[in-house]
């Protein structure tokens, strides 16, 4: 499973870019209700289980305002 994170601040949101929206086939993202301090509606997770660390978001994202990472086991856990 992943772990997914989204820098608002370097977003230029869904509207004038959505490029994660656009290459998530799995809806892992919607655009947000609120906006950032720019003015821009960043992404937001709604279905981070949904997610399968293709990367596609953080690789096409122009603003590197998008992380995948794996998320950490509890020792002892398989």
């Amino acid at each position: 499973m992943a772990t997914l994170r989204i820098y608002d601040e370097l977003c230029k949101g869904a509207e004038e870019c959505g490029i994660c929206l656009y290459v998530c086939k799995e809806e892992v993202f919607q655009p947000s209700e609120t906006l950032n301090q720019k003015g821009y509606r960043p992404p937001v997770v709604v279905n981070e289980d949904q997610c399968t660390q293709c990367e596609n978001c953080m690789i096409f994202c122009p603003d590197l305002a998008i992380v995948v990472s794996e998320k950490k086991r509890k020792k002892g856990s398989k």
